[in-house]
């Protein structure tokens, strides 16, 4: 007897631990309190995280297996079975599935004979496997600014996403321009304030580009409603991105700038230079 196939959703881990949940009054709450979100089942955030309801499975009564990719950017979704007794597939289910922006993706014919309901779930990750380990870019601001966070830095450098990241004090207001030429393939610039309370992490605005090695760049805290390009767009090395500024989880007006690469299973951060420089911690850095 074929059994009924179930699809659920799960986005890739994130790299920091901060929760959102709905509490028994039906408000949405954040917290970096693991215990205090628990009985409500929380969905775990990163404040440089795109949707996960952007990547979804869909499954046809003929049996017919698809990855539904809305994101601008390319994916890589990895699926995982509850069980595999009783399932046949067309295609081996465990090697990862690159789907391009905007495209749905044919991943295999699925059947399920067994007690029971099949769960598949799902992760995914931005763009392509990448073996980049080491980026050379122009800096992304005009003028000079101070390191105020550099490689590794102990207050909050210290994760696979961010641990090459850099944060540079720069007034809110100031341009922020494109590393190197790109795609932008995300941007969030809706939120407003900020706060030193972690929950505020998933409140930050932020934009990527997507670059032809592979490597993104992230710039975040970024001044609410500053972003002036689209979703799709190209740009070129030095092109105005959107303005500096002071949101989500922020001590203090800055830019918060990243190299990264998807390494098969996450986003890692990896180390770069700005005009040949390597950026450190209380240098200055820029023309």
């Amino acid at each position: 007897m074929r059994g009924w196939l179930w699809l659920a959703l799960l986005a890739w881990p994130l790299q920091a631990a901060v929760f959102k949940y709905v509490d028994e009054q039906g408000v949405i709450n954040y917290t970096d309190d693991a215990a205090r979100a628990s009985p409500f089942s929380p969905e775990e955030l990163d404040e440089f995280d795109p949707d996960p309801d952007k990547v979804k499975l869909r499954y046809t009564a003929s049996g017919n297996l698809y990855v539904i990719n809305e994101l601008t950017a390319p994916v890589t979704v990895t699926l995982q079975l509850d069980r595999s007794q009783g399932v046949t597939s067309s295609q081996d289910l465990a090697r990862p599935i690159l789907v391009a922006g905007h495209s749905e993706r044919f991943v295999a014919q699925v059947a399920y004979r067994g007690a029971g309901r099949l769960g598949i779930s799902h992760q995914f990750v931005l763009g392509a496997p990448s073996r980049v380990t080491r980026a050379r870019l122009r800096p992304p601001f005009a003028g000079r600014f101070r390191v105020s966070q550099g490689f590794d830095g102990g207050y909050s450098h210290h994760l696979p996403g961010n641990r090459y990241a850099i944060d540079l004090a720069m007034p809110e207001g100031t341009p922020v321009l494109a590393a190197q030429a790109g795609v932008v393939v995300e941007f969030v610039d809706s939120h407003v304030g900020h706060s030193q309370d972690p929950a505020l992490r998933a409140r930050t605005n932020y934009l990527r580009l997507l670059h032809p090695d592979g490597t993104l760049t992230l710039y975040a805290h970024l001044q609410p409603h500053s972003v002036r390009v689209q979703l799709g767009q190209s740009v070129a090395a030095g092109s105005w991105l959107a303005n500096s500024g002071n949101t989500g989880f922020s001590t203090g007006p800055h830019l918060h700038f990243a190299v990264q690469r998807n390494d098969g299973q996450r986003l890692v951060a990896i180390p770069f230079t700005l005009d040949g420089q390597v950026p450190t911690q209380g240098d200055w850095v820029g023309g």
